[in-house]
């Protein structure tokens, strides 16, 4: 049992450091320059995130429509569960919308059909991203739903191999765990916390500690190309501790404000 908990954990190491410092810091922000390799390796370990190209276009328009209609995720405009994970599949329904929060593995599958050719309205807003032929390849609906179905399949046969249904059943539970972390950031991250400098973003600490540091989502709206979303001592943000690491290790170099912190 005790094993089944260190795997599910990892799996949820993986999720935020891929999505949190590889999509949101790297790829979308530009906080911090990493080797391509190891770029393009933090990138597919984000994949069950959205496509690259996807995810950055949506999270730059977020940021440059915040909270208006134009937002795609505003919960103040178009509701929790829009924002929450409704957004993804372009309904208010509240009930798809929670049945989809709790589809773990079921969501993955949906997914890695759905992500390529849906909320793709803001694309332009990732020019940079579209013109790498790698992230184009990946953001290719046959690619991508290849590539999440494999993903998908790996996981489930690791975890039914050596804890049969217990294992299946606590990846579910790990799976829908870290989707609704990644989506709390739009929803709760704009309605519960302590707003900062005119933004109806909010510095959430469950979320600051659960999401790599992105809970700090005020201190990031007010200077979204920092690496750093942690401002004080107390807000601990585990996805700058890990770029600060990589530089150590000279693997990362220019990052964002780096010599303020």
């Amino acid at each position: 049992m005790i094993s089944l908990i260190i795997y599910c954990f990892l799996v949820y190491l993986l999720a935020g450091v891929g999505t949190s410092v590889g999509y949101h810091r790297i790829l979308t922000h530009k906080s911090a320059t990493l080797p391509r390799w190891l770029e393009y390796t933090i990138v597919v370990i984000a994949l069950p995130a959205g496509t690259p190209i996807q995810w950055v276009g949506n999270h730059r328009a977020h940021h440059k429509y915040e909270d208006t209609e134009r937002d795609p995720h505003s919960p103040i405009i178009q509701g929790f569960w829009y924002a929450h994970c409704g957004w993804y599949l372009s309904t208010k329904n509240q009930l798809l919308s929670f049945l989809y929060a709790l589809g773990g593995p079921l969501r993955m599958i949906l997914d890695s059909f759905l992500r390529p050719r849906s909320n793709q309205e803001h694309n332009h807003f990732a020019k940079d991203v579209s013109s790498v032929s790698f992230y184009r390849m990946i953001s290719a609906p046959l690619i991508y739903n290849l590539i999440l179905l494999l993903y998908l399949s790996v996981l489930v046969l690791f975890f039914w191999f050596f804890w049969k249904w217990n294992g299946v059943l606590a990846l579910w539970i790990s799976l829908v765990l870290i989707y609704n972390l990644g989506d709390a950031v739009n929803s709760f991250g704009h309605l519960y916390g302590n707003s900062k400098g005119g933004s109806s973003a909010r510095n959430n600490a469950v979320l600051g500690w659960l999401t790599f540091g992105d809970g700090w989502h005020a201190n990031h709206h007010k200077k979204p190309n920092l690496a750093k979303h942690g401002i004080k001592k107390s807000q601990v943000d585990l996805s700058f501790l890990i770029i600060s690491l990589l530089r150590k290790c000279k693997l990362v170099d220019k990052i964002q404000g780096y010599e303020k912190n």
